[in-house]
């Protein structure tokens, strides 16, 4: 249990750190974001655009550069009525799923889009109620959250994957610090405590760890972040599996709770000899102020996080035995499709898609059209946007099963796209 004196002081710092976090990622999403698109006319079809941006990024005083390109072709009608599209969900997708929503009005100036980044569990309440126009998770939705959809077909669609890494803030060891995944359910059930635990120091026998004990952080909201986190550490541990589980929201053992993946950001990198499970691109835009560690995956490597071996893992277990978008995705799991892999020499383990959720029936012929629009731009043309920071694009199997979920979502039975 964690005692009031220790809540107080950490939500005194959480409430600093998260806030710079939080500025940090927003700028470096608007500025990546403007540079990286062009504008066009209302109604126009983009056939073929391509352009480049460089960022200048200060964090803490240190200047760091953020590159990205973006294709626009492929980008469907633009539609005639001017929309607001309106979503919410997984904060994992918050950096791309901004410098997109930014973007678009770029390629399409009649339609604008707002994302509320509130985490996954809040993102699939709040589509299942259907008071957003699309939803985005971390996770793919549950037997019973399925189970709870009354008003239609939920379709799912993958936009991007990334990766969860065990970040951490131990004075005087950087990125790179090596674990097992028995080890790190260890340590967030509380069996480890310090860091110089010897089944720690076994790992890295050359790094500089003390007997500062571990403080445990970790998300305080429904989060598809610790849905893959959890995953992970059920295929690890059977304790883990039998006393905790996975699930976007689970009853963690030990540590303080902080909300959104920017929240987790800030708590650890406030928090000398913390650790916390964080969406690497998090990390990747405080790379100064939080590190993080390799894990080891079932070939018996120690994987650093970065786009080509989550990329890997994706090859490896997120692209065959896909189910349609209409149908269920409670099983989906690229984590469990490589846990055993052992001829994934280079994947990272903790690797996950992120999805959105769209109603296949649309009430809206206007608003519908506006938003099978979006996507079929964010997944044929906007996956090269988030490659600086982490975010894998799609294999091009999952664009097409995509496509194909696109071109199913209906307005009074009649497609609203019918793209190839």
């Amino acid at each position: 249990m964690v005692r009031s004196h220790s809540r107080k002081k950490f939500g005194q710092r959480n409430g600093i750190a998260s806030t710079v976090i939080v500025a940090v990622v927003v700028v470096i999403i608007v500025i990546i974001a403007a540079g990286a698109f062009i504008a066009l006319s209302p109604g126009k079809t983009v056939t073929s655009v391509v352009t480049t941006g460089t960022t200048a990024v200060v964090t803490s005083g240190v200047t760091s550069i953020v590159s990205t390109t973006v294709s626009a072709s492929g980008a469907s009608n633009c539609g005639a009525a001017t929309e607001t599209l309106n979503g919410a969900g997984g904060t994992l997708v918050f950096p791309l799923m901004s410098a997109w929503t930014f973007a678009y009005p770029q390629v399409c100036p009649n339609v604008h889009v707002n994302y509320a980044s509130v985490g996954s569990g809040a993102g699939i309440a709040q589509i299942t109620a259907r008071t957003v126009d699309f939803g985005e998770s971390d996770a793919p939705l549950s037997v019973t959250q399925y189970s709870g959809i009354k008003n239609g077909t939920l379709m799912t669609i993958p936009v991007s994957a990334s990766a969860v890494v065990p970040a951490y803030n131990i004075p005087g060891v950087p990125t790179g610090l090596n674990f097992t995944g028995a080890v790190l359910a260890n340590i967030f059930l509380g069996n480890i405590t310090v860091w110089n635990d010897p089944a720690i120091v076994a790992l890295n026998p050359k790094a500089n760890l003390t007997s500062h004990a571990i403080t445990v952080v970790h998300r305080s909201d429904g989060s598809g972040t610790m849905y893959a986190f959890t995953n992970y550490l059920s295929d690890a541990s059977s304790v883990w599996k039998t006393k905790v589980g996975k699930a976007t929201s689970v009853n963690w053992p030990v540590g303080v709770g902080c909300k959104g993946n920017e929240g987790v950001a800030g708590c650890v990198s406030n928090t000398p000899y913390s650790i916390g499970p964080l969406e690497i691109a998090y990390e990747i835009v405080n790379k100064n102020l939080i590190s993080y560690g390799a894990v080891r995956n079932a070939a018996g490597n120690n994987i650093l996080a970065n786009i080509n071996d989550t990329q890997a893992a994706i090859q490896a277990g997120g692209t065959s035995g896909l189910p349609p978008g209409y149908a269920h995705w409670t099983s989906v799991s690229i984590i469990d499709s490589i846990f055993n892999n052992t001829q994934a020499t280079t994947a990272y383990p903790i690797t996950t898609f992120t999805y959105g959720l769209v109603y296949q029936q649309q009430t809206d012929q206007a608003k519908g059209t506006a938003l099978v629009g979006f996507f079929w731009w964010v997944v044929n043309s906007g996956q090269a946007a988030g490659s600086s920071i982490g975010y894998v694009p799609l294999p091009s199997n999952v664009v097409t099963l995509d496509d194909a979920t696109l071109n199913n979502i209906t307005y009074n039975g009649t497609p609203l796209h019918t793209g190839m």
